[in-house]
């Protein structure tokens, strides 16, 4: 009977999975579609317009990838798209993750600069710069996410094909080949371990440290920073402009924290013991509440935007530029280069 229930529960949570893809896919692909239609040809070029058209690119592309997932979970698990696939799927999902954190903490440092750097940020700070440094962004989400095409691969099991982290592609290979005897094995199994081990252990806490932690702190330090440098000078108005960012870093938290947390218990639980209910159930609740994040931004950016109430009657034009705008940050940055020049002055008249 216990077997009959849980089984029961997974058929459940199976369902809801599928209706998360789904709703995820559809808000996904057309909210941040119209996103990328505005921002990327029909607005004025701006920082923000760069920032958020890379925000939006990544989980566009993430969205798109979303039917394979729910195929994959309606056919009970059985991936019928092969290798390729797999693994770009896979690729595409760490690629979304790491180039959305990469971003937000670029935000966050491009925020810094423009408070604590008013001068500089004035003559230097424009769109150009923030494309470069979006392309760096997206470099380096690529790169740290190529293990995934490395080691993600599939496997025949119970006539089902499955679509797996194989940290030890080369043996299975030398299986498939009918490489290596009996004795090779005993010989080999010890280094084996250790290298999957090693693999497993690199992939996940790298995952976790540049995948979340250090970009954390980095959003951390430069919000608290910019926090008190706005409450020194009495400019609590120059901080509208962060209030759609304030909220898209809180969901994205809301949405990765669970999922980095899941797979950091699953990391310290024993290899040789069953992995527990808790984390058999809450690694795929938490996957797909980290899908959801791809489809709420645009979201955000409407409801966050000024003047909400009057958004019905607004083109989606309107409201984006609202949501996007930079004339309080301008405002701080332009007070802020006043006074610097007038203090350098008074400084040259004093001498």
């Amino acid at each position: 009977m216990a077997n009959e229930d849980y089984s029961n529960f997974e058929k459940t949570m199976a369902a809801f999975t599928m209706a998360i893809y789904i709703v995820t896919f559809v808000l996904g692909v057309t909210g941040n579609g119209v996103v990328i239609c505005f921002t990327g040809f029909k607005m004025k070029r701006t920082v923000n317009t760069v920032w958020f058209l890379g925000l939006a690119v990544a989980d566009f592309i993430f969205s798109l990838f979303l039917p394979l997932s729910f195929t994959y979970v309606a056919l009970g698990f059985d991936w019928p798209f092969g290798t390729l696939l797999c693994k770009t799927n896979s690729w595409v999902s760490v690629l979304n993750m790491l180039a959305s954190v990469f971003t937000l903490a670029a935000i966050s440092l491009d925020r810094l600069v423009a408070v604590a750097l008013p001068v500089w940020a004035q003559n230097h700070r424009g769109p150009g710069l923030a494309t470069l440094a979006s392309l760096a962004v997206w470099f380096a989400a690529a790169l740290l996410s190529s293990p995934t095409l490395v080691y993600r691969d599939t496997i025949r099991i119970a006539n089902r094909t499955i679509c797996y982290n194989n940290f030890l592609p080369e043996s299975q290979h030398a299986a498939e080949t009918g490489q290596g005897g009996e004795a090779d094995s005993d010989e080999t199994m010890e280094y084996l371990e250790s290298l999957y081990s090693m693999r497993y252990q690199s992939v996940t806490l790298a995952r976790f440290f540049c995948g979340f932690l250090l970009p954390l702190l980095v959003i951390v330090a430069c919000y608290t920073i910019i926090g008190c440098r706005l409450k020194h000078n009495h400019l609590a108005n120059s901080a509208k402009p962060f209030k759609v960012i304030a909220a898209i870093i809180l969901t994205f938290l809301l949405c990765w924290a669970p999922y980095h947390i899941l797979m950091l218990l699953e990391f310290a639980h024993p290899f040789d013991q069953p992995i527990p209910l808790a984390l058999r159930v809450g690694i795929p609740l938490s996957s797909s509440l980290a899908c959801v994040n791809s489809c709420l931004n645009p979201i955000l950016y409407v409801c966050m935007g000024r003047d909400f109430r009057d958004t019905v009657r607004m083109s989606m034009r309107k409201v984006l530029e609202r949501a996007f705008t930079e004339d309080s940050l301008q405002t701080y940055t332009s007070r802020s280069r006043t006074k610097a020049l007038s203090l350098d002055g008074e400084a040259s008249a004093s001498v």
